[in-house]
């Protein structure tokens, strides 16, 4: 069984039930007779009503979070070009394969019989799981780390509904867990209202988290990722400002927890297949072997490929099976710094790219393209390689589409399809499982608004 297959499989029932599971522990602890318990596993109310409950909260939400990132990170690179996929074991329906085929009716079609809805759910999980730990923080937290701690509770909780924006075709919930942990059914988001709702997270992570330098500038770097996708482009270029050039924010190591869990490539590890770096995937990919970025892409050669022996399969060593998962970083800031200076005319964008290259020990761009097109091409293909592997590239694609009028075919892989004589399939985000969705929450009544 495929590692990423059996890690998402486990997960599939998170989501507003998982929220009743999480509250239904703590309500019934008020009753008495049958229901009392002695277990030790079991934990009550008045087990969490105080600071190291508080604390505990957070952690299981920082834990949840490191391992969903990694996730979303490996369906977004293989929804788009940066991965690509190369087994077909006589299974029709694998989902996998689906993404790559960008096959939202397929997908969402193979989940609907699981009652699952993976990518949302996993997301889901981490805006349930602060929606618990922030109001404990709140009442019981440590005074000399409260704010801190509700920092860095608002800055994941914004980071997922932001990814649920990049990510997911409108008509999505958002459900929640009020302060009495009952839960909050919510109305289908679009794009731009989740955008917003992720942007008032940030504001209460930055209002909290004063001189905590490293929840600030994550705050602040995915403030501007928000604004940017909004095209709100001078709120973006001020929200990054203060970051500095070499910042870098990435998830913490979990004490306790085995690097498979957390490590982004455990399902690119060397020795498994199936899963090459995307080269000119599709007619439209990049090509993030081909141009051999030994520094930003890193690719090393694995094996011929299964199903055309006639081609290379090429690794990454973009992330190492221990290493962190990137979330923001000063190099994203100028990224957003050049995309507004492009904005408003201001050839200091191709500065800022350069400048980037330079201190990156890469070579320079030499010389500045003279068509619009050509420009917004560079600053994407420069965004795609310095944000590689890092759940950027499907908010990319989709804003070149929503900002700049690309046409769908022209942004993402499109045309024949490299296995069994398939054509790439239409859709332009990943779909919402809407049977799933309906069966928690009864104000999803449509499937996706678009694809």
């Amino acid at each position: 069984m495929m590692i990423h297959r059996y890690f998402r499989d486990r997960r599939l029932s998170v989501g507003v039930l998982g929220m009743l599971a999480l509250t239904s522990g703590l309500v019934l602890t008020g009753c008495h007779g049958l229901l009392d318990t002695t277990n030790p596993m079991f934990i009550s109310e008045h087990d969490v009503a105080n600071a190291t409950g508080a604390d505990g909260l957070r952690i299981t939400a920082v834990t949840s979070w490191i391992y969903d990132v990694g996730s979303t990170a490996y369906d977004v690179a293989l929804f788009t070009d940066e991965l690509s996929f190369d087994t077909y074991s006589g299974n029709s329906m694998n989902p996998d394969w689906m993404l790559d085929l960008r096959d939202g009716v397929g997908y969402e079609a193979y989940y609907a019989q699981r009652q699952a809805d993976p990518h949302l759910q996993h997301l889901a999980q981490d805006v349930s799981n602060t929606a618990l730990a922030i109001p404990s923080m709140r009442q019981y937290g440590d005074p000399a780390t409260k704010n801190e701690y509700l920092a860095q509770l608002f800055t994941i909780r914004g980071h997922a509904i932001l990814q649920m924006a990049e990510d997911l075709c409108p008509g999505f919930p958002i459900n929640d867990i009020d302060a009495v942990k009952r839960p909050i059914l919510s109305q289908p988001y679009t794009t731009d209202s989740a955008l917003h709702y992720a942007i008032t997270q940030f504001d209460s992570a930055l209002a909290h988290g004063h001189d905590s330098i490293q929840f600030v500038n994550s705050a602040r770097v995915l403030r501007g990722r928000a604004l940017l996708d909004l095209g709100d482009y001078d709120a973006a270029a001020a929200a990054v400002s203060a970051v500095p050039d070499d910042f870098i924010y990435a998830t913490p190591s979990p004490q306790g927890f085995s690097n498979y869990f957390y490590g982004l490539m455990y399902y690119n590890d060397w020795s498994y297949t199936g899963y090459p770096v995307g080269d000119r995937d599709g007619r439209n990919g990049l090509a993030f072997v081909s141009e051999n970025d030994t520094i930003r892409i890193k690719p090393f050669y694995k094996q011929q490929r299964i199903t055309d022996t006639s081609v290379a399969e090429y690794g990454t060593n973009a992330y190492g099976q221990e290493e962190p998962y990137r979330v923001a970083s000063g190099t994203e800031a100028r990224l957003i710094e050049a995309e507004v200076a492009y904005q408003h005319d201001d050839p200091s964008w191709f500065v800022i790219l350069n400048t980037l290259r330079k201190h990156g020990g890469l070579d320079t761009l030499i010389a500045m393209p003279t068509t619009d097109t050509g420009k917004v091409n560079l600053i994407y293909h420069e965004r795609a390689f310095w944000l590689y592997l890092t759940a950027h590239r499907l908010g990319d694609l989709r804003r070149l589409i929503r900002h700049y009028q690309r046409n769908a075919e022209d942004v993402f892989p499109t045309g024949d399809y490299p296995i069994l004589g398939k054509r790439y399939q239409t859709a332009t985000a990943i779909p919402f499982v809407q049977k799933t969705e309906q069966l928690y929450n009864p104000n999803i009544t449509s499937g996706c608004t678009t694809r």
